[in-house]
């Protein structure tokens, strides 16, 4: 049995996987309660279902990108869980996690998670996987991406936050389920990664944050602006 714990974004989640089904999981608002809320609702979810910590095999841990302190919270969660009941651990990319969900879709898909400054975390796939790398750009600059938008099936919390900005652009907004973290998906994205590389991350996973100072992605937003548009002039940039 693999648990799987999310806590990168305001909303944690917890899933619990036998194989390839599905147990249960459950989500948890976590804006400010992250490590007072994800015990409890690890125990909770096991309680439900009349499991044990011991039949545990494996642990999923989503490792970034998200927030500073979310991260480091479920990264120290999961390692104490995994060290004490001496089971395995290792790490899924949130934006994976989210892409994961959809890998029916055909077309392209974008995850886009928000920031608590302007600012989203995104990437793309197609059918689950991803093309190109992660960014973190202010929301500004993503809309302008219109090719890129359109037709796109977004999902995630940033789908959600700019519902209106992104459907004007002609994107596909996923339904509100699919825009928050799911603890299941991890355990099983988790198991997968586990099964192929049988690499137990305990000693070596590290939380990824993609963050950087507002004034540096400012700038480097204003720059790429005037690369496409030389002839502006500075106070319009």
């Amino acid at each position: 049995m693999t648990l799987g714990i999310d806590t990168a974004t305001e909303v944690g989640a917890v899933g619990l996987v036998e194989g390839s089904s599905i147990v249960g999981e459950l989500s948890f608002a976590a804006r400010l309660a992250q490590a007072e809320r994800l015990i409890p609702a690890i125990e909770r979810l096991m309680g439900l279902h009349g499991r044990e910590p011991g039949e545990l095999e494996l642990i999923a841990v989503v490792s970034g990108p998200g927030s500073f302190t979310g991260l480091r919270i479920g990264l120290a969660t999961a390692k104490g869980l995994a060290q004490a009941l001496k089971v395995p651990l290792v790490g899924v990319p949130t934006l994976a996690s989210y892409a994961a969900r959809v890998g029916f879709w055909p077309g392209r898909t974008l995850v886009v998670l928000h920031d608590r400054r302007n600012l989203v975390w995104w990437g793309e796939f197609h059918q689950g996987r991803m093309e190109g790398e992660e960014r973190l750009w202010e929301v500004e600059r993503l809309l302008e991406e219109e090719d890129r938008l359109k037709g796109a099936l977004c999902l995630g919390s940033g789908a959600a936050r700019y519902r209106e900005e992104l459907s004007a652009r002609g994107a596909i907004i996923a339904p509100a389920e699919l825009n928050r973290p799911s603890g299941a998906r991890v355990a099983l994205l988790g198991l997968e990664r586990y099964s192929q590389t049988r690499k137990d991350e305990l000693f070596t996973l590290e939380p990824r944050y993609l963050q950087r100072p507002l004034a540096e992605v400012s700038l480097e937003s204003s720059q790429a602006k005037a690369k496409a548009d030389p002839e502006r002039k500075p106070d319009e940039r």
